[in-house]
């Protein structure tokens, strides 16, 4: 064989070799690359997953182990029934008013209302407390406990019904459609014709109420403690900060979507302050300082949008606000809309409630006094026929 045709062997014998080498060297290239694609997948499918879960379902663990309705609670008597919810199912409520001896929580309002006494609020019949998406009448309990000193009658229920058996929370959006049948229950059960209803929440509670205030005329008051303006944004600032966070949050919308029927971006309750009536006066209160859920600034974000006649807005003293000053200036808006709001400011929490509850005593039931206002802007949904 000549030397020229065996050169030609050997060439073509490496030029195959080398080709099997890229060829398997991209065949290993492309393994390791989908292994990775798998991986990162999974990875981000379980991260989201965790992401989610606080947001489908706010459990309180404070209450894991506890029934949803307590048999008794200190200072108080409760009087439990059920109503038909939104959905068909049946949900859990109670009636609750001060009775025997006095918890230290009803001691100490109290005593903080001694010196001012709040004469008026027989004028409110029930006053709607809720808390937590889960364990709704137990969570809500401190707050009734406070409010039931004054005298006022308070009205706990579960959002989640009877049994859990509304998996996933909805942060209020259909959560609140369940507020104008227990109105409905409650007015069956007192027998009184038109029974005034005011309402506080709190948190999850706060941000209930407001979108159910939008809708329910009846709600004649409304006390707003630790609102978030948007889930989205609360969901976001629980989110450490990368230049994922926004396909990260896409992620969580589609996993939310695909669970619960919604979107983050659905549960606005700065949105449903701005449909208030004029003629409910509402107090936004911020007791949260820290919390990354709701802020001081989501507390005026709330306000700044209220067209109530009647707003006001709280916080807590901090050591930067004046010895002894009732008050705090804070400038908002922009351009020539810019105002000055004067933020009420509490000592501590302990003695929020009190406050709250001569609030109540002044502007609710002045409110419940005066004749109402008409605004053009909003239908009288009191007299339209309108079904809510």
């Amino acid at each position: 064989m000549p030397y020229f045709a065996i050169a030609e062997c050997w060439g073509l014998w490496y030029s195959v070799r080398d080709i099997m080498r890229v060829r398997r060297t991209r065949r290993v290239l492309m393994s390791i690359a989908l292994i990775a694609a798998v991986w990162g997948g999974v990875s981000t499918w379980f991260y989201i997953n965790d992401l989610v879960q606080p947001v489908l379902r706010p459990v309180n663990q404070s209450y894991d182990g506890y029934t949803s309705v307590p048999r008794k609670a200190p200072g108080l008597r409760m009087e439990p029934f059920t109503f038909k919810g939104w959905d068909g199912g049946d949900v859990q409520a109670v009636i609750a008013v001060k009775d025997g001896e006095e918890s230290s929580r009803q001691l100490s309002v109290i005593g903080d209302l001694m010196n001012h006494p709040v004469e008026r609020l027989g004028q409110i019949d029930y006053v709607l407390v809720c808390v937590d998406w889960d364990h709704g009448i137990r969570s809500a309990l401190p707050v009734a406990e406070s409010l039931t000193a004054a005298g006022l009658t308070c009205i706990l229920w579960e959002p989640r019904g009877v049994d859990d058996r509304r998996l996933y929370c909805t942060h209020g959006l259909k959560e609140c459609r369940d507020v104008p049948l227990l109105l409905d229950a409650v007015e069956a059960r007192s027998g009184k014709a038109s029974p005034v209803f005011a309402a506080v929440g709190q948190g999850y509670g706060a941000s209930l109420l407001l979108q159910a205030a939008a809708v329910e005329p009846r709600i004649r008051g409304l006390v707003s403690i630790d609102a978030y303006a948007s889930l989205r944004q609360s969901v976001e600032r629980t989110m450490p900060e990368s230049m994922l966070r926004p396909l990260m949050m896409w992620l969580m919308d589609q996993r939310i979507s695909r669970t619960a029927g919604m979107e983050s971006f659905d549960v606005a309750p700065v949105e449903q302050a701005s449909s208030l009536d004029r003629n409910v006066p509402v107090l936004v209160v911020n007791l949260a300082q820290d919390s990354p859920v709701s802020n001081f600034k989501d507390a005026m974000t709330i306000y700044g949008r209220l067209p109530s006649d009647q707003r006001d807005v709280w916080t807590l003293r901090t050591q930067q606000d004046a010895a002894g000053s009732a008050h705090r200036e804070v400038k908002m808006g922009r351009g020539r809309y810019r105002e000055s709001v004067l933020v009420g400011l509490l000592n501590d929490e302990d003695s929020a409630m009190s406050s709250i509850v001569r609030w109540m005593d002044e502007c609710v039931v002045n409110a419940v006094q005066s004749p109402r206002v008409h605004d053009p802007a909003r239908p009288d949904l009191t007299v339209s026929g309108i079904k809510l």
